[in-house]
């Protein structure tokens, strides 16, 4: 891997990438809320066990590319519609993305299916990637204005962009909270195989009899940033993508979070499960996997 160029990471690009960030959520929520109001002639299809995909995802997805090629046209792209259409070997090459210098990755709209069903839980989700480790993130929940923002060691912020509400830090002391006492939050992907849904369900199970109990909302970036926020106790899931993952997980770990892998390695967003919680529950909840 290449050395990292770290004068590149100096306060000033990172605020501007932030900004830049948050602005195009905030017009690509724009698209979607547009869209949202005349459900009846989206054009729906579905991507191979992966659920749906509609017509404003991938309007969505290219206003967000177009901006930021024309923004940072050095700049590589990770963004899910397009991953799924033009890669002939996604796997090999969202890992080669690991490696360049700067990458953008993005969920056009992360919870497509609430979307369609007039929900607003969904969220757009855009991460800047420094040789694969995430230094901006930004999650936008449109309909309500809800927005969270991190930028590395300088701290996850939420504020309500439509009520204009004052940006406060996600900081928070630890909590001697149990699971018997948590309320959790997680996601099952609609169409695995019948052997990891059975295992998924088996966890699943498990971590409902020992906690208060569990909710499945459809997004997992935004339950990622309000276990940040304290909503949740803490969040779990297997078979994620980066773009589902890459912004919430910074978010999480610069509100305090601590964010794993099951087998309790540290989050980087192309791990292929992912667990958050604050300590000390974060230690419990992890040996349950």
């Amino acid at each position: 891997m290449k050395k990292m160029n770290r004068t590149k990471l100096e306060k000033k690009f990172l605020q501007q990438t932030t900004k830049f960030a948050i602005d195009l959520a905030v017009k690509s929520g724009n698209i979607l809320i547009r869209y949202q109001s005349r459900l009846g002639s989206l054009k729906i299809s579905r991507k191979v066990a992966q659920g749906v995909v509609s017509q404003a995802d991938f309007m969505s997805e290219t206003f967000l590319i177009k901006e930021i090629n024309k923004k940072y046209p050095s700049h590589q792209i990770l963004a899910e519609e397009s991953a799924y259409n033009n890669y002939t070997s996604k796997a090999s090459q969202i890992k080669k993305l690991q490696g360049h210098e700067f990458c953008w990755v993005m969920d056009p709209l992360d919870g497509t299916s609430n979307y369609l069903n007039g929900n607003d839980y969904y969220a757009v989700c855009i991460s800047l990637l420094h040789f694969g480790k995430p230094v901006v993130g930004v999650v936008y929940r449109p309909r309500n204005g809800d927005c969270f923002v991190a930028t590395i060691n300088e701290g996850a912020y939420f504020y309500n962009l439509k009520q204009k509400s004052k940006k406060v830090r996600l900081s928070f002391p630890k909590k001697n909270k149990k699971m018997r006492d948590s309320l959790l939050v997680t996601g099952f992907a609609g169409e695995k195989d019948a052997k990891n849904f059975n295992q998924e369900f088996k966890l699943f199970k498990n971590i409902m009899k020992t906690s208060r109990g569990v909710r499945r909302l459809g997004s997992a970036a935004l339950d990622l940033c309000y276990v940040a926020n304290g909503v949740w106790d803490g969040f779990w899931e297997k078979g994620l993508a980066p773009w589902d993952v890459a912004a919430a997980g910074l978010i999480c770990q610069e509100a305090g979070v601590k964010v794993s892998d099951y087998k309790k390695v540290a989050f980087n967003p192309f791990q292929t499960s992912i667990v958050a919680a604050r300590a000390p529950l974060y230690d419990e909840f992890i040996n349950l996997f």
